[in-house]
């Protein structure tokens, strides 16, 4: 890999063709993004954010990307960036299995399933 990580512009292309040759896995497992990772999990304390709000501990296990590679790959390994107001804000967010999957895969929770059309079990 040939790619400034400290330069959004290359960040941005390098993501985008592994996205667009559905390669997106490799992201994750570059030493670049593992690095990374491992950092805002131990500025953080390994704590997931959402549950910290709500008073509880609770061990984060994944760094969330706020704005998702897919729409904004130059953001993939920026801690922050700012809003269109100017604002700086977290991009990189520690959380756990539970708090990432009600944000990005609520329809896999328990207490989201459909209730079945009929109430016969084979």
């Amino acid at each position: 890999m040939d790619v400034d990580i400290h330069n959004k512009e290359d960040v941005g292309r390098w993501v985008r063709q592994l996205i667009d040759e559905d390669r997106k896995h490799d992201f994750y497992v570059s030493s670049e993004w593992l690095k990374l990772r491992d950092e805002v999990l131990k500025e953080y304390k390994n704590e997931c954010q959402n549950c910290k709000l709500k008073g509880k501990y609770v061990r984060a296990t994944i760094v969330h990307h706020v704005k998702h590679i897919d729409k904004y790959p130059e953001l993939a390994l920026s801690k922050t960036y700012i809003t269109e107001n100017g604002k700086e804000q977290v991009q990189l967010k520690p959380v756990c299995k539970e708090c990432h999957e009600y944000v990005e895969h609520p329809e896999r929770l328990r207490w989201n399933k459909k209730k079945p059309l009929t109430e016969e079990r084979w």
